[in-house]
């Protein structure tokens, strides 16, 4: 009784914790077989507690979650890795689709390729088609201005030539038939020059007698036929006698077959003159801009001219 009274006070002053403990120091001899057989696991060497169940639980859990966080990290960084790749895939879907494009369409983009060297020759060569046009059409503007020239020339011919065969036999040698009537324009040689009356006698020595001017026809005619002008810087020594004189009666101008001239038109400006160089009563043929006004007056013996004979043809 007392050993189970003895024993039953300590119980009693144990608290459930130490007796849980107590109880596992003394077990009985399966639980000591038991804890022999799991080993050092549950017990230390010095026959000391081991660690407590639910530490191992908590270091359990403790591990998977860190290798479940490993794992999440791991998974993260390949979807990270992931999502980049599918980034620069999505960056060079253009560029897969141009050379995509580019394999399809090769044998067109050739084709375009010769077809713009083409252009470009075609148009070298149509530049220089347009530079030998141009040659072409100045060496043909060329070629037309000669041929107008020449048909110039041949109208000129074919007129002299006509002249020559309506002249032919017609009028002296030397000189040109106008219209109807034969005309001799002296030599201009200063030596060959004449007074009037000296040269009205040329003219009759060969039939025909100095200038007569019967109309304003006849006036442009000469005019036009005047022989052109070199020698002496006044004018008036460069003129040609005509067959008009006043002498027989100042003023009144007479031409050689008696007719009295009464045209006021012909004379040069100031003409007839009395006084200076140009004085006398002998009249003289000079061409000015004017084709009417060519007539002045000279003195008939000792002013030396050159002088215009007219005759009938034969």
């Amino acid at each position: 009784m007392e050993d189970s009274q003895s024993r039953s006070e300590p119980d009693d002053e144990m608290s459930s914790e130490e007796k849980k403990i107590f109880r596992n120091i003394r077990g009985d001899g399966r639980s000591h077989s038991r804890s022999q057989t799991l080993g050092q696991g549950l017990f230390t060497k010095g026959g000391g507690p081991a660690i407590p169940p639910h530490w191992l639980v908590i270091l359990c859990l403790a591990l998977m979650n860190a290798v479940l966080l490993i794992a999440a990290v791991v998974i993260g960084i390949y979807c990270g890795k992931a999502k980049d790749f599918q980034i620069s895939h999505s960056a060079a879907t253009p560029v897969m689709v141009e050379l995509n494009f580019l394999r399809n369409h090769s044998g067109i983009i050739k084709d375009k390729v010769k077809a713009q060297a083409a252009l470009v020759r075609e148009r070298a060569n149509h530049l220089q088609l347009k530079m030998q046009v141009k040659q072409k059409k100045t060496i043909t503007d060329g070629f037309q201005s000669k041929i107008e020239t020449l048909k110039k020339e041949k109208i000129k011919l074919q007129s002299n030539k006509t002249s020559l065969e309506e002249n032919c036999e017609r009028c002296l040698p030397g000189w040109i038939l106008l219209k109807s009537s034969c005309y001799y324009f002296s030599k201009q040689e200063s030596t060959s020059r004449k007074n009037w009356q000296d040269s009205r006698a040329d003219c009759v020595s060969h039939g025909g007698d100095l200038l007569i001017v019967n109309n304003l026809e006849e006036q442009q005619l000469i005019c036009d036929n005047f022989p052109s002008q070199s020698g002496s810087s006044a004018w008036w020594n460069n003129g040609f006698w005509i067959g008009l004189t006043d002498v027989a009666t100042e003023g009144t101008w007479i031409w050689v077959n008696n007719v009295t001239e009464t045209e006021s038109m012909y004379w040069r400006h100031g003409q007839p003159n009395r006084t200076g160089p140009q004085s006398g009563n002998c009249a003289a043929f000079y061409r000015f801009h004017d084709s009417t006004a060519t007539w002045y007056n000279g003195k008939c013996l000792t002013q030396m001219l050159n002088w215009i004979c007219e005759m009938q043809p034969r």
